[in-house]
């Protein structure tokens, strides 16, 4: 690991600004989000180190809200990915791409957009320094901090800030882009690690009373066809604002539109919540009722995803609870399905 100053670090974002784009971390009515900074573009005073993640998910530097696929008739094209480096994502982002990766990278037909994204985009995470008032990564199994699937990490340390490489992409703009860097010593790595303990032990206080005793994929398998979902989702609206700014929920929706002689096909984030969500042919939806919907999410994320692919679909970054309209708090959900008895009408004989 190494360290380096605030001075040398700006300057070295300044080289690398040179060669990329960046997109850097802003503060806006106490909610973070990631600006643009063009090539060349870099000035000292743009530095700010989030303390928490942002509000829109990395998400969408991989899987764009709005993208075109094609445009016909005509030659097929593909617009190429021009690489960025995004500065300051956080553990729960991070871990939800690799969640991502196994739709979009990882399946039979690989998403070429999102895989030359992650192949070719710069990952330059940060420490968490406090929790969120909704954040729940710890129980998801996470921490407040990125231990793997980062190019570089930083950590704020006594007004220094300790580098971490995690790639071999990491290492090459670490040797072409960064100067005056130093060896870290022990005692500001172990000075990282007592920050740490300190964030997590700051979000397992917040979320004490969720305490879970099975595995979510069990209790709801329990509810499946129980009436339970009616009144879970009883302040549900429906906007989709929770699967939107989910870092894992990865629904999408192709639509062909005319574009002066030619026709283009538009690929655009979709919703589960939405009424016309899995519409098929002659206008059959499967899911009319919103509690079958709203089912389905969980479902979803904590059954049907393990099944497949053996991880959880949630990183308890917290936007959904934070963003929702009908303060539906997914860890309570959770705990209502965990609690609640369901009685079989026919009991097993021994």
């Amino acid at each position: 690991m190494y360290q380096i100053s605030r001075e040398n670090l700006f300057r070295s974002l300044a080289r690398l600004n040179h060669e990329y784009p960046l997109f850097i971390p802003i503060e806006f009515e106490n909610h973070y989000y990631f600006e643009p900074v063009a090539r060349d573009g870099w000035k000292d005073e743009l530095w700010f180190y989030p303390p928490l993640r942002t509000t829109l998910p990395l998400k969408t530097f991989y899987t764009p809200p709005l993208k075109q696929v094609s445009r016909y008739p005509g030659p097929e094209t593909t617009d190429e990915v021009q690489p960025v480096v995004i500065i300051g994502p956080k553990a729960c982002d991070i871990h939800a791409l690799k969640i991502m990766d196994k739709v979009y990278a990882e399946g039979e037909f690989p998403e070429p957009y999102y895989v030359e994204a992650r192949e070719k985009n710069i990952i330059i995470s940060t420490d968490c320094r406090s929790a969120g008032p909704h954040c729940y990564c710890t129980l998801m199994n996470y921490k407040p901090y990125p231990k793997a699937d980062f190019d570089l990490n930083l950590s704020q340390i006594n007004g220094l800030l300790l580098i971490e490489i995690c790639s071999e992409k990491g290492k090459k703009i670490l040797e072409s882009s960064f100067i005056n860097l130093e060896e870290a010593p022990d005692s500001m790595i172990l000075e990282r690690e007592r920050q740490r303990e300190m964030v997590t032990e700051q979000v397992e206080k917040q979320n004490e009373k969720y305490s879970y005793f099975e595995d979510h994929k069990h209790s709801i398998e329990r509810h499946l066809d129980s009436g339970i979902w009616e009144e879970l989702s009883k302040t549900c609206v429906e906007c989709g604002t929770c699967t939107q700014i989910c870092p894992t929920c990865h629904c999408f929706l192709m639509y062909d539109q005319p574009v002066e002689d030619k026709f283009e096909r538009i690929k655009v984030w979709d919703s589960c919540f939405f009424g016309g969500y899995s519409r098929m042919a002659g206008g059959l939806t499967p899911r009319l009722r919103l509690a079958e919907r709203f089912k389905n999410r969980f479902y979803h994320k904590f059954n049907s995803f393990v099944t497949n692919f053996g991880l959880q679909a949630c990183t308890g970054c917290g936007r959904c609870v934070e963003g929702c309209m009908g303060n539906i708090d997914l860890r309570d959900v959770l705990m209502e399905l965990e609690k609640r008895v369901v009685l079989k009408e026919t009991p097993d004989l021994i």
